[in-house]
């Protein structure tokens, strides 16, 4: 019976041999190569290879030979899957190929039944690569933005040695970017399906995503990040009301703007019913934290006297601006028991110039806020020491006072500024 068989399947590769060098002496010529007609004589050797290639696989029990070539000699661009194309998530179906050779495919010029079941746009170019991309431009403007995020969850310490101070913090961020763009290098699910060369100067691609893998891979990213959005926000009251809470906002807030933009795919590919949960804004988030949460995180203010002419006044007149210029961005006025502290250490020093009546005054002045619950620094503020000269020098020392006060409610460099580039920072 084996010997039976093989019989059977030499006589077929015979009869595919005959057949295949009758087709291809009357096929159509290729057009990948840039030229109108091939040398006759070359087809029948292409025809023969192709029967010869497979009658081997049929001798390979019907597998393909490593290393075989079971077409012809032609440099026409061929279907293929997306070039440098992340690995896809999950197996999905080929997109339906058309061939490169020929006449001109139908997906050129307008809807392709054969492609029914995929979002698809065509682009052209006067190379293979230019075409690929104007393809894939073409299915981004279809969507609206190209979306490329990047999700990295990270534990962060970090030591920056400052002075006298050691600066400390100790962070588990979610940081995500998202870029808008003309390419589509990040759209799980797109590949170039077929490509076809005129033969003349012109290179025409088809860029597909299977609508319903896209529909399983953009609802399953929604959904994640909704579970991600959901874990960070399952906190306290306490645990809200704190710079850690108004960062876990910002954080679903990045989330949920990625979630708009897989969300717009979703729409296009046609079906939002699996998604899990409300799709709420980036922005609603960011502006609950604003008005929601810094206004609920008090702020005490401790000056503490570096040297004994540091008055009660002259500590209570710096203690004010510094309130004052945290509750201008939005937070309460705290006392000393509140969670976060800003400790301000203060030194008024009499300084002499021979020769110089006047009586001159140095004054220093370094602050930092803390999280009195985690024992972390969360920034430090400070400038350069002040002088003031004056008849007297309390008069001097006052001059000081007041010099510091302008510059610690000062809108540009002031302490109000560093509050708010602190906030920022959390956004990032």
């Amino acid at each position: 019976m084996r010997k039976i068989a093989s019989l059977v399947l030499r006589i077929g590769g015979i009869i595919l041999l005959l057949a295949c060098a009758a087709a291809c002496a009357g096929a159509p010529t290729s057009v990948g190569t840039g030229t109108d007609t091939s040398s006759r004589r070359n087809s029948g050797a292409a025809a023969e290879a192709a029967a010869q290639s497979a009658l081997n696989a049929m001798n390979n029990g019907g597998q393909p030979v490593s290393g075989g070539n079971s077409g012809g000699a032609s440099n026409a661009p061929q279907p293929a899957g997306r070039q440098n194309a992340p690995p896809p998530v999950a197996p999905r179906q080929q997109a339906p190929a058309s061939a490169a050779t020929g006449g001109k495919p139908m997906w050129v010029d307008s809807a392709d039944p054969a492609y029914a079941a995929y979002i698809t746009r065509a682009g052209l170019g006067a190379t293979r690569d230019q075409a690929d991309q104007r393809a894939f431009s073409e299915l981004v403007a279809y969507f609206r933005q190209s979306i490329q995020s990047e999700t990295t969850l990270r534990s962060s310490y970090s030591e920056a040695q400052t002075g006298d101070s050691v600066k400390t913090e100790s962070s588990l961020r979610m940081e995500e970017a998202i870029r808008i763009s003309s390419q589509l290098d990040a759209l799980e699910g797109a590949i170039i399906a077929a490509r076809w060369y005129d033969g003349k100067n012109t290179y025409y691609s088809l860029a597909t995503m299977d609508k319903a893998e896209t529909i399983r891979i953009y609802t399953e990213l929604v959904n994640a990040n909704l579970n991600a959005i959901n874990n960070l926000l399952n906190i306290t009251k306490a645990e809200k009301e704190s710079f850690d809470g108004y960062l876990r906002y910002q954080q679903a807030a990045a989330l949920a703007d990625q979630n708009q933009a897989y969300a717009s795919v979703l729409s296009v590919a046609g079906d939002m019913s699996n998604i899990r949960g409300n799709l709420r804004t980036g922005f609603e988030y960011r502006n609950e934290a604003r008005t929601t949460i810094i206004p609920k995180i008090p702020i005490g203010v401790i000056v503490n006297p570096a040297t004994p002419n540091v008055n009660a006044i002259k500590a209570g007149h710096i203690e004010a601006a510094f309130s004052n210029a945290i509750t201008k961005n939005g937070f309460q006025g705290g006392t000393a028991r509140s969670r976060y502290i800003l400790t301000v250490d203060v030194a008024l020093e009499e300084i002499s110039y021979p020769n110089n009546s006047n009586k001159f005054s140095r004054l220093s002045l370094n602050a930092a806020l803390r999280d009195t619950q985690s024992g972390n620094r969360l920034f430090a503020y400070g400038f350069s020491p002040l002088r003031e000269g004056h008849a007297t020098l309390a008069e001097a020392e006052n001059w000081c006072v007041r010099t510091a006060v302008t510059k610690i409610g000062h809108a540009q460099d002031g302490f109000g500024k560093k509050l708010s580039d602190y906030l920022a920072s959390l956004s990032e």
